[in-house]
């Protein structure tokens, strides 16, 4: 059994930009698919934009010939990745495996920064982003939540992340998870040394940012390794 991938790219990541950042991933595998975020990822609070999220995944199943609750590996990137997390969470038994890439799981500074900066009085124009700051109501439910599925995540982030500060936000330190840490070496032994309860389940030796990180070809050969590991599990049950 190949199982499907959808893809799901960041804040205003859409058209033609989602295609080049995505475009090395999307190549190599048959059943890999594209998802953007409902309303450029801004104006929709996280969790109303589940239920577009979920309506692009069973279309993209439905235009593979597939059945629309087929097995799935989710890959997410940024904000993608915090919406990858929250799908599987409520869809367990669809979802074999997550992906995350770059996400703010303890929230990104600049997303508050920019909430912050369009808001009018109390209310803010870009709710999306005010879900993505520390602390928000979406990321401590989802804190919560993820244990149930700790053992089905990847997560991939980067000691030069240029969006998410500092980058070890983008850890996620729940038990059963395999987070994996692209540095240099000497990055790599630095954190080792100063977040020794940061614990690294794999690294990949690369320098690379926020933006690149789903162009990576250290990056890209990881996910179509976790892809196929998680097929092959699907066939044997």
């Amino acid at each position: 059994m190949t199982l499907a991938v959808p893809i799901v790219a960041g804040t205003a990541i859409r058209g033609l930009a989602a295609t080049l950042m995505m475009r090395g991933v999307l190549r190599r595998h048959p059943n890999a698919f594209l998802i953007t975020l409902a309303q450029f990822g801004l104006t929709l609070p996280l969790h109303r934009s589940q239920a577009p999220l979920g309506k692009d995944i069973r279309s993209g199943l439905v235009a593979q010939g597939a059945d629309p609750d087929s097995p799935i590996v989710l890959v997410g990137h940024s904000q993608g990745a915090i919406a990858s997390l929250r799908y599987a969470v409520d869809h367990p038994d669809q979802v074999q495996h997550v992906v995350s890439v770059g996400a703010p799981w303890h929230g990104s500074r600049s997303a508050a920064r920019v909430a912050r900066l369009v808001s009018r009085g109390d209310r803010t124009l870009a709710p999306a982003l005010t879900d993505m700051a520390e602390g928000s109501a979406f990321l401590n439910r989802l804190h919560d939540d993820l244990p149930i599925i700790a053992d089905r995540v990847t997560n991939i982030y980067s000691t030069r992340e240029i969006v998410i500060q500092p980058y070890t936000a983008a850890h996620i330190d729940i038990p059963g998870v395999s987070n994996v840490l692209i540095a240099t070496e000497n990055e790599y032994r630095r954190h080792l040394a100063t977040f020794p309860e940061l614990g690294i389940d794999d690294h990949i030796d690369a320098r690379v940012t926020h933006l690149g990180e789903m162009n990576s070809r250290e990056v890209r050969a990881l996910i179509w390794r976790t892809v196929d590991t998680a097929s092959s599990r699907a066939l044997d049950r």
